[in-house]
Order: structure tokens, then C-alpha cells, then sequence
């Protein structure tokens, strides 16, 4: 098992271990401070995540900025060609199950050019530069990689910040960083 293997099953095991009232609360603050960032409120189209089990559940911002008339786009993931693309979304009760049973958008939804000034990024950890540990299938970095001139924004929970975690040379780091307590920019 490699370093970031184990420290992914370490920092699951204690993402899963939140107790619920605890993540709730959580996830009220990371809502209320993600719809009330600058980038989120500048922001006229937005890519986002879809929120599975225990990660940040962001659902309630992805309907606000639906209610306010942002364009809203969710991944969809290839497990083929280990890529990811994004589809706009007009509700999020359109989602139906995809690759690793994420909902995902319906094929015929609108696939986003990019031209989106916000990408908002889940990980199961993150470290003070922005560096996240994901899941380790690197859809994110790879996305990122292709479109650097996205403002990234990464969405977690404070008790998975680290000072440093390992990386690769494939892995890219976020512009800022946002948890229920705090939020790290540059």
C-alpha cells in the first residue's frame, strides 16, 4: 500500500466517523460561505460536484445558484478514457446514476465549453497550499491540467486539513480552499 493509499483510508475512516448533527452543522457554514464568496457571486456559470456519501453536501448551493439563474454544469466520468466532462444541469432531480454510481447529468444536457469562471472541487483532504487527496482516480487533476485558467475553489471539512499532504507530479493544487470554519487563499 502506497503513503497516499493509506493516508486515504486514514482520513476516510475519520470523515466517516463525523457524527451527523456535526456534519449537518458543517455543512450549513460550507454552504452559507461558499454562496457567499466573491467567486460564487461574480460567477455567472459554475462546475461543480455532486456530493456522495460522506463528502461536504453542497446540494443546497448548487440550488441557490440555480434559483439565482447560474448556469450549473456536474461531471460526467468515463471510465474507459479516464476523463471528465461537464454537462450543464437544469435541476438536480435530472441526475441519474453514472460511472462509480455518482449521478450524473443526462447525455443530452449541454456539455460546457469552459468558459465557466468557477470550478468547485471536492476532496477528501486538502493541505494549506491547496494540494487535495482525492480518490484516486485523478479525474480532477487531469480536468484541471486541460483548464488552468478556471478559478478552483476546494470544498472540505476543517478536521481534514493538513500543512502538507504527499503529491505527485500529476496533482494540482486549488486556488482556495473552504471549510466550515475557515477558508485559505492566496
Amino acid at each position: 500500500m502506497t503513503e497516499k493509499q493509506a493516508l486515504r483510508r486514514e482520513l476516510l475512516a475519520l470523515r466517516n466517523a463525523i457524527a451527523p448533527e456535526d456534519r449537518r452543522a458543517w455543512d450549513a457554514k460550507i454552504n452559507q460561505a461558499l454562496t457567499a464568496h466573491e467567486w460564487f457571486v461574480q460567477a455567472k456559470d459554475i462546475l461543480a460536484y455532486y456530493p456522495i456519501g460522506t463528502e461536504p453536501d453542497i446540494r443546497p448551493a448548487l440550488k441557490e445558484a440555480l434559483r439565482l439563474g447560474k448556469a450549473v454544469y456536474l461531471p460526467k466520468c468515463s471510465p474507459e478514457t479516464r476523463e471528465m466532462t461537464f454537462h450543464q444541469v437544469c435541476s438536480l432531480d435530472d441526475l441519474r446514476p453514472g460511472a462509480h454510481g455518482i449521478p450524473e447529468p443526462e447525455v443530452n444536457c449541454q456539455l460546457s465549453t469552459v468558459n465557466c469562471q468557477l470550478c468547485i472541487v471536492p476532496g477528501l483532504a486538502f493541505d494549506i497550499a491547496g494540494f487535495r487527496l482525492g480518490y484516486g482516480g485523478g479525474y480532477y487533476d487531469r480536468f484541471l491540467a486541460r483548464h488552468g485558467d478556471l478559478r478552483t475553489l476546494g470544498v472540505g471539512y476543517g478536521i481534514l486539513l493538513r500543512g502538507d499532504l504527499p503529491r505527485g507530479a500529476a496533482d494540482i493544487a486549488v486556488e482556495r480552499v473552504l471549510t466550515e470554519s475557515s477558508q485559505r487563499d492566496d
